[in-house]
């Protein structure tokens, strides 16, 4: 039980004094007994060879694992993933597909918002949460041809 509290009080000073990376790398996310409120999205199916790249690092993606901005997420062939954003945003990606996370804030108290993500490859299909409602133009898809405002509702993309 110490071990516990003392685990939990280094991971929660690492998140709160800017040690974020520290912390994630010893497991701040999926599970951790105090997560960090900084992940901005969970994977919610993983089939087949899907990962996550983060700093540099590949990890592999799998139910319940914690998304930050940054992440590139990856799927291979015969592979899906599947994730949710705290907004209720939902990204279904298809084999062979690599998105980035590049922005995501999502707090309407204080009207900070942002969601920008990047297709580099392969097909996504997006389905709008509760930014779309109330904040449309602070989404943005970009891909290597161009972006895709967005004004709620569902799309599908494919960049080859």
């Amino acid at each position: 039980m110490v071990r516990i509290a003392v685990a939990t009080a280094v991971l929660l000073g690492l998140c709160l004094l800017g040690g974020l990376d520290a912390a994630r790398a010893q497991g701040c996310e999926d599970g951790a007994a105090v997560p960090c409120e900084a992940f901005v999205a969970s994977v919610k199916t993983a089939t087949g060879d899907a990962a996550i790249l983060r700093q540099g690092q590949e990890v592999a993606a799998r139910e319940g694992a914690h998304l930050y901005e940054d992440d590139v997420l990856v799927t291979r062939a015969h592979s899906t993933l599947g994730v949710i954003f705290r907004d209720d945003t939902t990204l279904s990606m298809g084999s062979n597909s690599e998105l980035r996370i590049d922005a995501f804030v999502f707090n309407p108290i204080e009207d900070d918002m942002r969601f920008l993500v990047d297709i580099a490859r392969g097909t996504t299909q997006f389905i709008s949460g509760q930014m779309a409602k109330i904040a449309p133009d602070k989404i943005a898809v970009t891909t290597p041809r161009g972006s895709i405002g967005i004004r709620g509702t569902r799309f599908l993309v494919k960049v080859d």
